[in-house]
């Protein structure tokens, strides 16, 4: 007696459609193969047990107590597989989870959640009418390791520092200028060039000086004094000083498309920058929701003038 493992699931179907219809001509006919398919099949099974599974007579098969036993619990797996084929075609019409997006507070705050929530009290860089399908549920953070699509920044040059099966897309360049309030730049006196900023109150955002692509502003605010830089830890800290005419800082060229209480100095600026990406664990984007919305922002950002190196 050899032994016995199932390698087919049509082997226990086989042995459900032999005992029904009492033929193994009818049960051929009935599964879409041939009677000798079924004779093999059913003999290669009684050789592995080591007894017969049924009785052959010339008015048909009939199951022996050795193929009644098997019976019994090939017809309760057919019910096990009766649910599970259900539960696949359920899984069609499953709820959407809940898709977390990361990025800085700043991009969150005035750029990621405006947009894809749907909200119209600014200006955007990104073009919300992009959004033509139906939006899953969205959480947001800027904690990259507990999201399922993050929006990273690394100096111009640079990859982000990411591991394991990850998928990553450069979707832009966020180019940055000196703004300040209205007010401040009305009574700004005696600036000309960049360099000249260094005469004025300097806001900083912490995160700046670890930005290569950044170097210019990190210089002007390396050469003052401690008590002459006032530094936030985010973006929205940075706004509160920045719309009280404490001091001038740098945020994206399209800072003033939401906020038009600041404008941008008018001097000629060097290069400031960083590079944008898209990052997603490869077994994420096989959830729908996930790779849709991943998509979406890709197309978001590319499509945005905004973004573009300048």
């Amino acid at each position: 007696m050899g032994q016995f493992r199932l390698h087919d699931w049509n082997d226990v179907r086989l042995i459900i459609a032999c005992a029904e219809h009492r033929s193994f001509a009818a049960a051929a006919t009935a599964m879409g193969i041939d009677q000798t398919t079924v004779s093999r099949r059913i003999a290669n099974m009684e050789a592995a047990i080591g007894r017969p599974l049924f009785t052959r007579r010339r008015s048909g098969a009939t199951p022996t107590p050795a193929g009644e036993a098997l019976l019994e619990r090939a017809r309760a797996m057919a019910a096990l597989a009766d649910d599970f084929e259900g539960a696949m075609q359920g899984l069609t019409s499953f709820q959407t989870p809940k898709v977390t997006v990361a990025a800085s507070e700043g991009l969150l705050t005035y750029t990621l959640i405006p947009a894809l929530m749907g909200q119209d009290k600014h200006e955007l860089p990104l073009d919300r009418r992009l959004v033509t399908t139906h939006m899953p549920k969205l959480a947001f953070t800027t904690a990259s390791g507990k999201a399922d699509i993050s929006v990273m920044a690394t100096s111009p040059g640079d990859l982000p520092r990411v591991s394991g099966a990850v998928h990553v897309r450069r979707v832009g360049t966020m180019n940055f200028v000196p703004v300040a309030s209205r007010d401040f730049l009305h009574e700004m006196r005696g600036v000309s060039s960049f360099d000249d900023l260094a005469e004025l109150p300097l806001l900083d955002i912490g995160i700046y000086r670890a930005i290569r692509g950044l170097d210019a502003w990190n210089g002007l605010v390396a050469g003052k004094q401690d008590g002459d830089v006032t530094v936030a830890s985010n973006t929205p800290k940075l706004q509160r000083p920045l719309l009280g005419g404490e001091g001038i800082s740098i945020l994206p060229d399209y800072s003033t498309l939401y906020e038009h209480r600041l404008a941008a100095v008018d001097v000629e600026v060097p290069s400031m920058a960083v590079s944008l990406w898209l990052v997603s664990h490869e077994d994420t984007l096989r959830e729908p929701s996930v790779r849709e919305l991943y998509d979406l922002l890709a197309g978001m950002f590319t499509a945005s003038a905004w973004y573009r190196e300048k």
